[in-house]
């Protein structure tokens, strides 16, 4: 039988907030007094359980159906609850706290029905903290603590904060987003508009759309991506624009992030609050369909191992990074840039290393193919020969370079399967074991016949040389190659051509140039660098270098006007610094001067007719 006074059930009110109004209707003392008069209990009409909701409907006059609409329920797992349609987490409960909007609250005051007591009631929305304006009036929600269980009767709450309210309702600042407010609404309401987020729970959806706009601010770069109208909107309504129009436009969104930024080495942390998320959640059913999506985008579009951990462990690795091949393969991350790049698969080699992603599939054959060669050291090493030896073996043919890099220096690869063949070629004719005949190495073999030890190597190969022998307990290395003196020198001597008959007129080298003149070793090549002595570049026929020689002719001329101090002094027989004080009184000086340790010219002109005298003692 209905209450002397009803009040009218809107569609969006809570069962809780009926029962307070008819209370106050009704002029009972409070809430809970009329609860305990009608034998409802506040828990179970909390819930619309089956007899609170039967009791309520039966003092209110209204339909059951209605009443329940709105019901809160608890769900066991987690501690998710239901408030209408919508699953929300428990950090969207309110709690011990009256949430409201002053505007709504005005409107009721002064435009709902029956006794002004009872006119506000609470909209379902507003228990839910994913609430956070009112989507009517576009006016943020207002929370207020309540201190004691006693003091939970809204109405009375109104009643008594009325002017404050109204004042809360001037001053509010109305809000131009709302997207996400009106979606969580709907969702309480069972109003489902949105194909894509409809699919998930609304909780799972709400925090979708906070943690993909979270993703998408984090990012300077991605920007000028967001709509111009977004730009100063809260993380969620981002999100919210994105997540809306479904997979394909998240999946795009964080494809173009990537690109983008280009994360260097931290990967693994790219994702932020999304990432924590997602991990967090990620044995939670509601959630695995959100999982495999950007668990797909990262390993896509990250370098991400196979069994590393990106939301869950990752199955393939689609992508590497310059860095992680290089760790994967063992490789110079340099080496790894110019045989991409030469393959065509880098699209920006000018990136930092650790931002450089390609194809791990496309580029496995080649990467696999150059970790099975060697370095010109790793090559020469086991080879037992020097840099400049291992340089003319490449250079001769004797070993073919499957790669080179011209940089500062010459950087070349070898095959293993090319070293082993070129080492049994050359120990095929030697022999391992003692010999009683005058034995020399090859270095000195080189020295004697003027010649390089690709040479001598090549003579090997031949079969021309057969007195090659090694110590039985050498290490089969070139260094440790022994040779039978006279059969080396005969088949390898040869008439070394002069510097001058190569230049085809009279040259010395520097060495023979500073003998020639009479100089410090160091003169000739401050000469040269003054441009007083003319040189010509040849190819020294013993080390096959280039370098360059000095033209007897320009030395010549030199000294024809030129006289070393040494020489002065010795016309005057004294010390060459005792010259060089008499000449600097009267000012005459060398042609240069603060050289080092360089011989130092006067011109003839200046030093041989100079009126100077040289004191000399009379020995005792």
């Amino acid at each position: 039988m209905p209450l002397p006074v009803t009040v009218v059930h809107h569609i969006d009110e809570t069962p809780e907030s009926l029962c307070d109004r008819l209370s106050v209707a009704n002029g009972f003392s409070s809430k809970r007094v009329f609860l305990s008069m009608t034998g409802i209990k506040s828990a179970a009409l909390a819930k619309a359980e089956l007899n609170a909701i039967h009791r309520l409907a039966n003092w209110s006059g209204e339909n059951i159906v209605d009443l329940a609409r709105n019901r809160i329920t608890t769900r066991c797992r987690r501690l998710d609850w239901q408030l209408g349609n919508a699953v929300f987490n428990k950090q969207a409960r309110c709690g011990r706290r009256f949430r409201y909007c002053p505007h709504c609250i005005v409107d009721d005051m002064e435009t709902g029905a029956g006794r002004p007591v009872s006119r506000p009631y609470v909209r379902a929305a507003w228990l839910s903290r994913a609430i956070i304006n009112c989507v009517r009036h576009a006016r943020p929600i207002v929370e207020i603590h309540v201190a004691s269980k006693t003091d939970d009767s809204f109405c009375q709450f109104v009643a008594t904060n009325s002017a404050k309210i109204r004042q809360e309702a001037e001053r509010s600042v109305p809000t131009e987003f709302l997207a996400v407010d009106a979606y969580a609404q709907d969702r309480v309401l069972g109003a489902l508009r949105q194909p894509y987020l409809d699919r998930f729970e609304a909780h799972v959806a709400i925090d979708l759309c906070v943690y993909l706009g979270k993703f998408v601010k984090r990012h300077r770069q991605a920007l000028a991506l967001v709509p111009e109208n977004l730009r100063k909107a809260p993380s969620r309504e981002i999100g919210f624009h994105y997540a809306r129009q479904g997979e394909s436009a998240i999946r795009a969104i964080v494809v173009e992030i990537i690109r983008k930024v280009r994360p260097s080495g931290q990967h693994k942390f790219f994702f932020g609050a999304l990432g924590r998320w997602l991990r967090s959640n990620s044995k939670q059913a509601e959630f695995a369909e959100l999982l495999e999506l950007f668990q797909d985008i990262a390993e896509r579009n990250l370098p991400f191992a196979a069994g590393e951990m990106c939301f869950i462990p990752v199955r393939r690795r689609y992508l590497h990074s310059v860095v992680s091949a290089g760790i994967e393969y063992g490789l110079h991350e340099e080496r790894i840039v110019q045989l991409l790049n030469e393959a065509g698969l880098l699209e920006d080699q000018h990136l930092s290393h650790g931002r450089i992603h390609f194809d791990a599939e496309h580029a496995q054959e080649i990467l696999v193919a150059a970790s099975k060669t060697l370095t010109s050291r790793q090559a020469r090493e086991e080879l037992g020969v020097t840099e400049g030896v291992m340089t003319g073996l490449l250079e001769r043919g004797l070993l073919a370079r499957v790669e080179s890099r011209n940089e500062t220096r010459i950087y070349s690869r070898i095959r293993r399967e090319d070293l082993d063949k070129l080492r049994s070629e050359i120990f095929a004719h030697v022999i391992v074991g003692d010999s009683k005949q005058a034995l020399i190495p090859i270095k000195r073999v080189c020295q004697n016949a003027g010649c390089e030890i690709g040479d001598v190597l090549a003579a090997v190969i031949r079969g021309h040389l057969r007195n090659v022998f090694v110590a039985p307990n050498d290490e089969l290395t070139i260094s440790s190659l022994r040779f039978d003196r006279d059969e080396a020198l005969a088949h390898l001597s040869k008439e070394r051509p002069t510097l001058s008959a190569l230049a085809g007129l009279a040259v010395m080298n520097q060495r023979d140039a500073s003998a020639y003149l009479r100089a410090k070793p160091t003169t000739v090549p401050y000469l040269i660098n003054l441009g007083l002595l003319d040189t010509v570049t040849i190819n020294n026929p013993v080390n096959s270098r280039r370098q360059l020689a000095v033209t007897v002719e320009s030395m010549d001329l030199f000294q024809k006007d030129h006289i070393l101090v040494s020489e002065v002094a010795g016309l005057h027989e004294t010390h060459p610094n005792t010259i060089l004080d008499l000449l600097a009184k009267i000012g005459v000086r060398p042609i240069y001067d603060n050289c080092g340790n360089v011989s130092r010219y006067f011109l003839r002109s200046e030093v041989l007719n100079a009126p100077i005298q040289v004191r000399r003692f009379k020995r005792k």
